[in-house]
């Protein structure tokens, strides 16, 4: 969706958001040590989390974290790291992969690893980033340098406006664009729904690329269903159809048996909607395929390199708007950058809808978050 776009500074006053976040480090305390009474041990002890906290001592530096909660789904969201979700709990099952280990350290707590890849990899955990303006390698646009993954993910947002259900954040980026981002939860179904707004406040014409990155806990048999679909390589090598296989594996079915990282892109999708069918839960994502017309699958299962080292078990579904990864300034060449002209608004909106295990193929997802199966 484009307009144009004036971005009204909405915020809670100072005391107000004293408040807010007082209430809510009391929540999460009560909880926790209910939690810790009933069973007896640390978070510390765990690497993959099982229940809802929204103050902890991590990596990043212990900072609050916004929780929102509506009965039985709850999120939990890190403003210091472009409003990153690190937890997303229905009915006390955990959908999103999140890791919080101490090493390696995060480049902003020490110093830079020296490429910006290792750097936003240093901060990385799991847990669902939106890539803005950039996804893919680091590049240099308009005489500015663009870091991997785009700088977005890396920002500390200003919250201006929430509640128990909703948290809408404001940045800049390195282009001349604000990014407005509203994470709600509805009902009707329960679901968590996402509304992005990039509005270029400048006088001159720009363009950017952007891309959803949640990553999701997978164990051995889980299946991934997508619409209709081309895969290719990083090198933008055509592999075959949708769910193409690799010898005797297929994209579609999670296979933990050996370690193994792979990336792969699947183009030309008809619609916008994924799932992932584990055997706890159903997952499913619905958005606008005219925004993101490409799925990056990224598997990272017990590979031995960092930032992992054999510690983790997910796959990042990733809507995009580029394809393969090819970064900012190769998408402008290819013609696949999004682009905004002075005060033009873009906007767009994706759910994630938790649904019961079951055996049947989604076969369909909308937005407002009706799942077919088939």
């Amino acid at each position: 969706m484009n307009r144009l776009c004036t971005f009204p500074r909405r915020s809670l006053d100072e005391d107000a958001q004293r408040q807010v976040r007082q209430n809510c480090q009391q929540i999460a305390k009560s909880a926790l040590n209910v939690y810790f009474l009933l069973f007896g041990f640390s978070l510390a002890q765990t690497k993959y989390y099982t229940i809802w906290v929204n103050v902890y001592h991590s990596h990043n530096g212990g900072l609050s974290l916004i929780l929102l909660k509506k009965k039985h789904l709850s999120v939990c969201i890190n403003e210091r790291l472009g409003a990153e979700i690190t937890q997303i709990e229905d009915n006390g099952i955990e959908l999103l992969a999140y890791y919080d280990w101490e090493s390696p350290v995060a480049f902003s707590k020490s110093s830079t690893y020296g490429k910006q890849y290792h750097d936003w990899l240093s901060e990385y955990r799991g847990g669902w980033q939106f890539l803005m303006p950039n996804a893919g390698p680091e590049c240099e646009v308009d005489g500015v340098k663009i870091p991997f993954h785009g700088e977005w993910s890396r920002t500390h947002v200003d919250i201006i406006a929430q509640t128990q259900t909703m948290v809408r954040v404001r940045a800049g980026t390195r282009l001349p664009v604000v990014v407005e981002r509203e994470i709600s939860l509805l009902s009707n179904p329960y679901r968590v729904v996402i509304t992005t707004e990039v509005c270029n406040t400048s006088t001159v014409p720009t363009s950017f690329i952007w891309g959803e990155h949640p990553a999701f806990f997978v164990k051995q048999g889980d299946k991934i269903d997508l619409p209709n679909g081309e895969v290719v390589n990083s090198a933008g090598a055509a592999l075959g159809a949708w769910p193409v296989g690799l010898g005797s594996q297929r994209l579609d079915i999670i296979d933990d048996q050996l370690p193994h990282e792979r990336m792969h892109f699947i183009t030309n999708i008809e619609h916008g909607w994924a799932a992932l069918r584990r055997s706890d839960i159903g997952i499913a994502m619905a958005w606008a395929v005219s925004d993101f017309p490409h799925v990056w699958l990224w598997q990272e299962i017990g590979s031995q390199g960092f930032p992992f080292y054999g510690r983790a078990s997910m796959i990042a579904i990733e809507p995009g708007s580029s394809c393969p990864d090819i970064g900012l300034a190769e998408a402008r060449k290819r013609g696949q950058a999004i682009k905004l002209m002075p005060g033009q608004l873009r906007k767009t909106t994706m759910s994630l809808i938790p649904f019961p295990a079951t055996n049947s193929r989604v076969t369909n997802v909308s937005i407002d978050g009706d799942i077919t199966l088939g």
